[in-house]
């Protein structure tokens, strides 16, 4: 179990991190000062304990990008401002603390959050991750990883899979977020799941099947820096 804990104050970082290891003396434990560094972080995270009111980048703006990525981690804000209570839960958020954090409720909402991470895990096993695509009356699941890539012709959406395409009406912005972080947006007209990525150039990138799909220019250090992590991610 990984915990990670986002505050821009020193003090704060320290107080949650002590509140962890009073009652969980196993878990690895995680410190950072911003946001995009929670971003930037190659590993998977359980739980996150993020700060709302930081400099830069902040705990609300972090989580969006989080979500954004696919990154399913149990976030817990912690802040000061009671104000920000709605737009926590608009993020997927498992729970807010307020500062000054009281030990006890911090204890309930972190053994609720570990026993959460703990259900999921045990779910995510027995569920693979998918789409259901609507074609008129059919209705049809998609398995991640059968994609090879989705490319945008003609107003419609093609899911190129390993055997097959499937066509349908549809937003590629809209499919990009429901595929998450395994897969990239490298050109305006194309995902690509990074799964099945054999090599790339400065324009294009191969498929282990030998096609080709284009690599828009502006895309080129997003879709490294994707490909990266994702290599990290998988210890490849």
């Amino acid at each position: 179990m990984r915990i990670a804990i986002c505050d821009d104050e020193k003090e704060i970082r320290n107080s949650i991190e002590r509140y962890v290891c009073l009652i969980y003396k196993d878990v690895d434990i995680i410190l950072f000062d911003n946001g995009k560094s929670v971003l930037d972080y190659p590993e998977q995270i359980d739980i996150l304990f993020l700060d709302i009111q930081m400099k830069e980048m902040d705990g609300m703006e972090t989580a969006r990008e989080l979500r954004k990525a696919g990154n399913n981690v149990i976030i817990i804000f912690v802040t000061a401002v009671e104000e920000y209570v709605f737009q926590a839960f608009d993020v997927g958020a498992f729970h807010y603390l307020l500062k000054p954090i009281e030990q006890v409720k911090f204890f309930d909402v972190l053994k609720n959050a570990i026993n959460e991470r703990k259900e999921s895990q045990v779910k995510g096993m027995k569920e693979e991750p998918s789409l259901v695509i609507k074609q008129g009356t059919l209705t049809q699941k998609i398995y991640f990883r059968e994609i090879l890539y989705v490319e945008v012709f003609n107003r419609k959406l093609i899911i190129h899979r390993l055997n097959d395409d499937i066509e349908f009406y549809g937003k590629l912005s809209d499919l990009e977020n429901s595929l998450g972080a395994d897969f990239n947006r490298c050109h305006r007209s194309y995902i690509v799941n990074f799964r099945y990525v054999l090599k790339y150039d400065a324009t294009s990138v191969t498929l282990e099947n030998g096609e080709t799909i284009l690599l828009a220019k502006q895309k080129y250090s997003e879709f490294v820096k994707a490909y990266m992590k994702y290599n990290q991610r998988k210890g490849l």
